[in-house]
């Protein structure tokens, strides 16, 4: 069946109060970049009080596996006509929606694509309009965290969760995608001897005018420093200036991609900050490059998936997230089209069997923060030189 594109009216012109951004500061721009949190709460009273959404949660929880999936088909080809309207960042949903669909096929996904900033906008706008939009959101966790905050997600609840990485299990909202981000360096320029064996490495005199830092990476950033503060016995001010040891010493580029193609055609020899992802899809076209082994702490931006209370089929919107997150269904897919799954076996089964558990990050609380991160980035990376 066609995927079909969501069409709707005017959307509510009621807007979330969001703080922006500090003028200058750059952002994420990977899988976008919170606006800042907000204290005020988008729709008027408790969405989630009396939702079915939570209602059914709590009706299937502990159930088998079969069980609630029965009992799940029952009710959502029942409701709405056995649509699920389905908000998603994914760059080609089909595969998916077509996937989920041959195996339900008394449903139908309807989908709104866009980028994680205008679905975070349009899932705010449509709860202070007490308008059941989205069945299923999925978007970067930056954002989501945004949308959780606002107090408008359902308890995750999924028979896949315990299969996924601990990084992707938060209360609300489960992670589906990762996005892991490590040195990278051009293997004929440098052999794996060489590789930094820590952060502070990165700083050392043989690195100087080989190294790029990509400028963009607020989120990196901040939850490395918040892991050196934890689990490091550093403080924020030694831990920022590890920050600062390690852009004196590189050239400040913008863009993953662009990074890491500089790398690939030699004009740098190691970049600091750059998505596995990315240099494994070079890596099976040729390009002489190489990450691993990993040895230093590694933080996985997170894209991910919920139900929200105002859902009008959440049986429905049950049945699709569990297929993104199963690991025959939606992580399987994710895979195939190069990305790497929040699925622990399958996330090592895409790195070549090599085993990487990111830290785990304090999203909600680095989202409340970002503004102040943002702006203490753009200062430090100030002090690299011209990429």
């Amino acid at each position: 069946m066609l995927l079909q594109q969501l069409h709707r009216g005017p959307s509510p012109t009621r807007l979330l109060t969001i703080s922006a951004l500090a003028a200058g500061a750059l952002v994420v721009t990977s899988c976008g970049s919170p606006a800042g949190g907000s204290d005020e709460t988008a729709a008027g009273g408790d969405v989630c009080e009396g939702s079915r959404a939570v209602e059914l949660i709590g009706e299937t929880d502990g159930m088998d596996q079969q069980e609630r999936q029965d009992q799940l088909v029952a009710e959502a080809t029942e409701t709405e006509g056995g649509e699920v309207d389905f908000y998603t960042e994914i760059n080609d949903p089909q595969p998916v929606v077509d996937a989920f669909q041959e195996q339900y096929p008394d449903l139908t996904v309807n989908v709104y694509r866009a980028g994680s900033e205008q679905i975070r906008q349009r899932v705010l706008e449509e709860s202070a309009a007490n308008f059941p939009g989205a069945d299923v959101v999925e978007l970067d966790s930056l954002e989501m965290s945004i949308i959780d905050e606002n107090g408008l997600l359902a308890p995750a609840s999924s028979p896949y969760i315990d299969e996924l990485t601990d990084a992707g299990k938060f209360e609300n909202f489960t992670g589906d995608r990762l996005s892991y981000i490590v040195p990278v360096w051009n293997s004929g320029m440098m052999s794996a001897d060489e590789a930094p064996t820590s952060l502070e490495d990165l700083a050392d005199p043989r690195f100087t005018g080989r190294l790029a830092l990509e400028g963009s990476d607020v989120f990196w950033f901040a939850g490395l420093v918040k892991y050196m503060e934890s689990e490091e016995g550093k403080t924020r001010d030694e831990a920022v200036q590890v920050f600062r040891d390690i852009a004196a010493n590189s050239a400040i580029t913008s863009g993953h991609t662009t990074t890491t193609e500089l790398v690939v055609a030699g004009q740098y020899a190691i970049a600091a900050n750059n998505y596995i992802h990315r240099a494994l899809e070079l890596q099976a076209a040729g390009a002489p490059l190489e990450w691993a082994p990993v040895q230093i702490p590694v933080v996985a931006e997170i894209t991910g998936i919920a139900v929200p209370c105002l859902s009008d089929n959440p049986a429905a919107a049950l049945l699709l997230q569990d297929f993104v997150l199963s690991a025959d269904g939606g992580q399987r897919l994710f895979v195939e089209e190069g990305r790497t799954p929040a699925n622990a076996s399958l996330a090592q089964e895409t790195l070549g069997g090599e085993t990487i558990e990111p830290i785990v990050v304090d999203v909600q609380e680095i989202a409340d923060e970002y503004e102040e991160w943002a702006t203490l980035w753009d200062e430090v990376i100030r002090g690299g030189g011209q990429g």
